[in-house]
């Protein structure tokens, strides 16, 4: 068996699995959704903060490089 075809086998399989679940009948709290409400908050501010913190050095991967950058990196005269 090829890896294409184990790949694509077991995604049929784990979709089949995930259609034919029976109904759990469990009940979910209200604070249930306030837990899952404040972890997408924290996600939202974590991705927030990280991308202030290295903005700089995001932007600057895409920013070419001019002249000047090279010429401050050079000491010798």
């Amino acid at each position: 068996m090829n890896a294409s075809r184990l790949r694509s086998t077991l995604a049929l399989t784990v979709m089949a699995w995930l259609l034919f679940v029976p109904a759990a009948g469990a009940y979910v709290d209200g604070g249930s959704m306030s837990v899952v409400f404040q972890a997408v908050i924290a996600f939202a501010a974590a991705v927030g903060m990280t991308l202030k913190v290295f903005w700089s050095r995001i932007v600057g991967r895409f920013r070419p490089s001019t002249d000047e950058d090279v010429s401050v990196g050079n000491t010798e005269e």
